[in-house]
């Protein structure tokens, strides 16, 4: 073989029997950190470390030639062994560790939930950084506009389609070009996505390519079938729920009879041990209910919540009112952290890249030297940085909420509209004049798309700290 190493590793052998694989890891790591006397933090650092060394973006099932540049055709798509390694495998576990310290996350909540290494593997699959939106970077393709319910919030008007939608095969040529990229994150939304009949066999496209799937749902469809046919596959559960409270949760989803299709949707995710999140989007009508419905969470075991700050574009437009003032949004920060300290999930805020500056800020921290290192791995606003959202008429835009398109990929291909949102600024007036400025820029950034549709926007966490 010369100078050339060739890696033949088997690892899909051992995820067929986790019941052993991921406690003898853990058992390692445990007597490992007893072992040397060492503080739970430093364990921490093992098991994440211990995950990303049984990810599959790391280790794969066919033989990868280092010489020439560590990959080979699969799947008929050029295919990494490493994704910036080793680098990635360090900075994720910094990552994650600073998320805790910064949030205050209770240890023994943490730990547990740093053990369910399957889930922990679902949700950093690729990520360079933990941002507004979840992990940096992904992709979401909202694949259809149409859906079963009204919700009043919705910013993709779902209902009925209004577009050309991207037919089977392109939406394969699409996943082609993502895992190219070397994105591992996607997200397949709508509107419903169940009600797309080809939704399974682009799953098991998006598989193949060794993406990490999730699906993002309204939860009513899902039935116990639908439930093993995404265990089978492997898919993250992604599902909205609004209200512990029947009418204001079927209130803002506009049907009678939602909330209970949706719980028996989350049930029956539960049941087939599916990654299980909730989004929660935060309003005056339902505020109340913000703090009811992460405890549900935390009693069925949920993993992850993204807590949308309400964005009023899209339907939501002609309910302005629901918005949420400073006050009650300097509120929902002071309860997502409090919450973080005690649930065994982890919170992200959607729409609140403030979220980070808020939570340093009542660390006491404002040096900019520290700010800009932390920066590295909280990443704040992700439009225009990590994230493509792709209509169903293959629109690209930086962020669901910012109705700007970057491109098409009927027209185009993704790396070149990828290139083109990287360095496009999603630059406000309000943006230039509060953030410029401020030393948390770099780990908040501010909502662009709030900015954008509100020309009197105050941000609710600036101080100027010279």
């Amino acid at each position: 073989m010369g100078n050339k190493l060739i890696a033949w590793i088997r690892i899909q052998e051992l995820y067929k029997h986790p019941t052993i694989f991921y406690p003898f890891l853990l058992g390692t790591a445990i007597t490992w950190s007893e072992a040397m006397m060492i503080d739970w933090r430093v364990f921490a650092i093992s098991i994440v470390i211990t995950y990303l060394l049984t990810n599959e973006a790391f280790i794969s099932n066919e033989y990868f030639d280092y010489e020439e540049g560590m990959e080979m055709e699969k799947f008929g798509l050029r295919m990494k062994l490493f994704y910036d390694a080793p680098l990635l495998i360090v900075k994720q576990a910094v990552m994650i560790m600073l998320y805790a310290w910064l949030t205050g996350w209770n240890k023994r909540a943490f730990l547990r939930w740093a053990m369910r290494l399957q889930n922990l593997l679902h949700a950093g699959a690729g990520t360079k950084q933990i941002c507004c939106f979840g992990v940096n970077p992904h992709v979401v393709w909202e694949m259809t506009g149409r859906c079963n319910l009204r919700c009043v919030h919705c910013h993709a008007f779902g209902g009925e389609a209004k577009y050309s939608e991207l037919t089977t095969e392109e939406g394969k040529a699409l996943i082609d070009q993502v895992a190219a990229l070397g994105i591992r994150t996607f997200v397949f939304t709508g509107g419903e996505p169940l009600l797309r009949n080809d939704l399974f066999e682009l799953i098991a496209y998006a598989r193949s390519k060794r993406l990490t799937v999730y699906i993002a749902t309204n939860g009513t469809l899902i039935t116990r079938e639908v439930a093993k046919l995404l265990s089978r596959y492997k898919v993250g559960a992604v599902i909205g729920l609004d209200g512990m409270n029947p009418e204001i949760h079927d209130g803002i989803r506009g049907v009678k009879g939602a909330y209970d299709a949706v719980i028996r949707g989350i049930e029956n995710c539960v049941a087939e041990n599916l990654y299980l999140h909730l989004n929660i989007v935060a309003t005056r009508r339902n505020f109340d209910e913000i703090e009811r419905i992460i405890d549900y969470g935390s009693e069925i075991g949920v993993y992850s919540y993204f807590i949308y700050n309400f964005v009023p574009i899209g339907r939501g437009g002609a309910i302005r009112e629901y918005a949420l003032g400073r006050e009650n949004f300097k509120a929902l920060l002071d309860l997502i952290l409090r919450k973080q300290r005690e649930v065994r999930a982890i919170i992200i805020p959607v729409a609140a890249p403030e979220y980070w500056a808020y939570a340093l800020q009542r660390r006491g921290l404002h040096d900019r030297r520290l700010i800009g290192f932390l920066g590295h791995f909280i990443g704040g606003c992700l439009a225009d940085k990590g994230m493509m959202y792709i209509k169903p008429n293959g629109d690209v835009w930086a962020c669901p909420f910012i109705p700007v398109p970057m491109g098409n990929v009927r027209e185009e291909g993704l790396d070149k509209i990828w290139r083109r949102l990287s360095s496009f600024k999603c630059e406000s007036a309000s943006e230039r004049s509060q953030c410029d400025d401020c030393e948390y820029r770099r780990v908040c950034g501010g909502c662009k798309a709030r900015m954008m549709i509100d020309h009197s926007y105050i941000c609710p966490v600036h101080v100027h700290h010279p």
